[in-house]
């Protein structure tokens, strides 16, 4: 687990004290951590890009490379937890449970792009 993933973690177990602040806080932690595994999988799919690549982008290259399920919870993740880091005066602020929902996914994310990157090509 990365250390954005452990802190986030730390701040969803209530090591830290838990306000909207926070949990925006780990929103953004989670987010991070899975911004990093989508452009680590891309690489395995693709040659590394030497250039900034929006993250839709690099999404779009997954849907169309990926056989694995990868790119759907990938792309699912993404969109909550953006929703979940930004705030707007209408919404309330995502709660634990989301997060901890989210949190799970990003760590089984990471798993599925540290098995594909053992596995023999």
């Amino acid at each position: 687990m990365t250390s954005e993933l452990e802190y986030a973690q730390a701040i969803l177990d209530g090591q830290q004290a838990v306000t909207p602040r926070w949990i925006r806080i780990a929103a953004f932690l989670t987010r991070q951590a899975l911004e990093a595994e989508i452009e680590a999988y891309c690489e395995l799919l693709i040659a590394p890009m030497p250039f900034p690549v929006r993250m839709r982008s690099r999404l779009a290259v997954l849907h169309a490379l990926d056989q694995t399920g990868f790119n759907r919870m990938a792309e699912y993740s993404w969109n909550a937890l953006s929703r979940a880091c930004h705030h707007h005066a209408y919404e309330l602020s995502p709660t634990i449970s989301e997060l901890r929902h989210l949190h799970s996914k990003v760590v089984d994310l990471a798993a599925m792009r540290a098995a594909a990157a053992g596995a023999p090509k």
